[in-house]
């Protein structure tokens, strides 16, 4: 008798010590896992940018530099990029967990067979410009004719070509394009009559160097109706079938992180230049509010920041296909493009 009650008694301590420490009463699959909480240690999770450290990223440095990531149970490093980096490259070979990359380019190495999705937009409007100067006489872009244009190919020309054919003009034939580096010296010297430029990195640099807009004639590519999307969010398939919680609780940091730096830029280009001091902070500031547009465009929801519109896609899928990028329709399902994890991140 004795015995059976000492027995009942410690099979009541253990229960309550289990219940005290929480051992395995939390699934891996909710926000911040009972272990990450009480263990302090943080999931780790690696985003390749695509292109160096800069404003055009700068939702991720808030978001790290707040500790909106480690809040979310999350360690994130952040891999520059650069012109000899592909980000489809890096998180299919598992470099990194989740990319920045344009959707024209993710297009492709999908068309490929690579395993990649799109989970998140977060360049609503398309920031290509096409820039001249306003004493060249290029007014509209059919004044191009008989013009030198510079394009930094490799990806970044579809968009020329759309504006082009839509005016009329065949790009083999009726203009001259030029390989285009990547500071403005070209156009500001007249060896080429008009550049390529992102809003809010190359026309920058053209205001910098004493120019004002009216000195200027731009096309933008949103306006000439021949825009493709740019910065989204993708990932290993795979590695988000086994992650999604993991995936979605990125998102839900990056999300807030975006909001507070389109909400203000001026602190947000400061942050990236205090991460990576490669560009004045003046231009980093510049660059910021710029992105910012085009994250939160005028009329767009912040709480919406992320969001994919699948119109928006299926043009960027039908120029990239009908000038040359895809040689196949682009596949646009579940596997290619998700609002899946952007939904549970961004639901109440």
């Amino acid at each position: 008798m004795k015995k059976r009650t000492l027995t009942s008694l410690v099979a009541v301590i253990i229960t309550v010590l289990l219940i005290v420490t929480g051992c395995g009463s939390a699934p891996a699959t909710q926000s911040v896992s009972t272990d990450t909480k009480s263990s302090g240690k943080l999931d780790k999770v690696t985003l390749q940018l695509k292109w160096l450290p800069q404003s055009q990223f700068m939702g991720y440095y808030v978001a790290k530099s707040k500790g909106y990531y480690k809040d979310e149970g999350i360690d994130l490093e952040i891999l520059p990029g650069g012109s000899d980096i592909i980000p489809e490259q890096q998180v299919y070979n598992g470099v990194a967990n989740i990319g920045v990359t344009w959707v024209s380019s993710l297009m492709k190495y999908q068309s490929q067979g690579w395993g990649l999705t799109e989970v998140g937009q977060i360049f609503q409007k398309s920031a290509m410009l096409l820039v001249s100067k306003a004493s060249s006489g290029i007014n509209t872009p059919a004044d191009l004719k008989g013009k030198k244009v510079g394009s930094w190919f490799g990806g970044n020309e579809y968009e020329i070509y759309a504006l082009l054919e839509a005016n009329k003009l065949k790009k083999d034939s009726d203009l001259k394009l030029v390989q285009q580096d990547y500071t403005m010296n070209q156009l500001l010297k007249g060896e080429i009559d008009a550049a390529s430029a992102m809003t809010y990195n190359e026309y920058g640099l053209l205001l910098e160097s004493g120019l004002k807009d009216s000195d200027l004639h731009v096309v933008n590519m949103n306006d000439a109706g021949v825009a493709m999307l740019e910065d989204c969010l993708f990932v290993n398939s795979s590695w988000a079938a086994k992650n999604p919680d993991l995936l979605v609780r990125f998102l839900r940091a990056s999300i807030k992180g975006w909001q507070e730096a389109a909400a203000n830029p001026e602190a947000a280009g400061k942050i990236v230049f205090d991460a990576d001091q490669s560009v004045s902070l003046e231009h980093q500031v510049y660059m910021a509010k710029e992105v910012a547009k085009l994250v939160v465009p005028k009329g767009f929801d912040p709480a919406k920041i992320g969001y994919i519109d699948t119109a928006a896609i299926k043009q960027t899928g039908d120029l990239a296909l009908k000038y040359g990028l895809l040689t196949k329709p682009a596949v646009i399902s579940e596997d290619t493009i998700t609002s899946k994890y952007w939904e549970k991140a961004t639901s109440k």
